[in-house]
């Protein structure tokens, strides 16, 4: 089985009978000049497996359409679609529906196969990984006795301030500044931070990041609501690895992933509900164990990158050898 690649390290993993060809960021950083190589080897492949990018999508789509020879098929790992005006819809659902296989975080497809019409044997959840394995399997784990809260993309920072403004615990909220978070659909612009919420401004410092978690009583994840949006992946499965009891807003890839013992999970945007889970689980240490417990066992089993790299290709059907984890450097929250 030959398998083209814009996913690096995918080669890594590779075993007997499996040739993997990766064009990566890191070794072609021109994005175009990147997409006409991966084609160019693509033609001569079995697979073609990207990194979901709807542009990317579409330009695979159209040109392995246009092109008779070969018999590549199109695989992407995740999957994003930002919301279309209704003229750009059959563009799109054609693009999407040139998709061999979609290999996602969420186990819940429903909204995607209404929208876009497509079959639910399209889509397969693989799970997600442990980012910075490395630091996490490392990592002094205590408690602080303060709540963190982390990450950029669509968190809920005014129900978050509502919900903890009368509490007496101290918090501790790691992100970036405005104009970083805008884009991931989050914001603090006008907001009145609460006295015993500090904020910090360094979400890139993936050491930081760990060591906070690592630290803290207790991880709450503040997600906004969308149906067609997975936000806080990332944080939530590190937060697990390193034995928290999590509080997280239900939404696509946590309600349909994760089981009720396994983390404390409310309703999106619901202060009151994000309150009285916080002042409960502050305060019950059983109860906050329990919940540690199951986040560890289930997480403990995803590994880092090298595993979901075998996740990849196992999902087509390609043979992959063992490597250890332990060597995976690890990526930034």
């Amino acid at each position: 089985m030959h398998v083209v690649s814009n996913v690096p390290g995918l080669e890594r993993v590779a075993g007997p009978g499996t040739d993997v060809t990766v064009f990566s960021h890191q070794s072609c950083p021109k994005r175009w000049a990147r997409n006409f190589a991966l084609l160019r080897a693509a033609l001569r492949a079995d697979y073609l497996v990207i990194e979901f990018s709807l542009l990317e999508v579409e330009f695979f789509a159209v040109l392995l359409f246009l092109i008779p020879a070969g018999h590549c098929r199109l695989v992407t790992l995740d999957f994003f679609v930002a919301p279309k005006r209704k003229w750009q819809l059959p563009a799109t659902r054609w693009a999407l529906r040139r998709i061999h296989r979609m290999l996602v975080y969420f186990r819940n497809s429903e909204t995607f196969e209404k929208m876009y019409g497509l079959p639910r044997s399209r889509f397969e959840y693989i799970p997600f990984k442990v980012n910075s394995w490395e630091l996490v399997r490392e990592a002094a784990i205590s408690d602080g006795g303060y709540i963190f809260v982390g990450g950029r993309s669509r968190r809920d920072f005014a129900t978050l301030f509502n919900a903890v403004k009368d509490l007496p615990y101290p918090v501790k909220l790691l992100t970036a500044h405005e104009p970083e978070i805008i884009p991931h659909g989050s914001s603090l612009a006008g907001l009145s931070i609460p006295g015993n919420v500090e904020i910090i401004y360094k979400d890139t410092d993936t050491r930081l990041f760990v060591e906070l978690v690592a630290n803290a009583r207790l991880v709450v994840l503040p997600i906004r609501q969308d149906s067609t949006v997975q936000a806080g992946i990332g944080v939530y499965v590190m937060a697990m690895a390193l034995r928290k009891c999590l509080i997280i807003s239900e939404g696509l890839g946590v309600s349909d992933v994760l089981q009720p013992h396994q983390a404390c999970i409310v309703p999106p945007g619901n202060a009151g509900a994000l309150h009285n889970a916080i002042e409960t689980l502050w305060n019950d240490d059983a109860r906050r164990s329990e919940y540690a417990d199951a986040a560890w066992a289930y997480a403990s089993e995803l590994g880092g990158e090298d595993r979901l790299r075998e996740s990849v290709l196992r999902a087509i059907g390609a043979n992959t050898r063992p490597v250890s984890d332990a060597r995976d450097p690890g990526t930034a929250v």
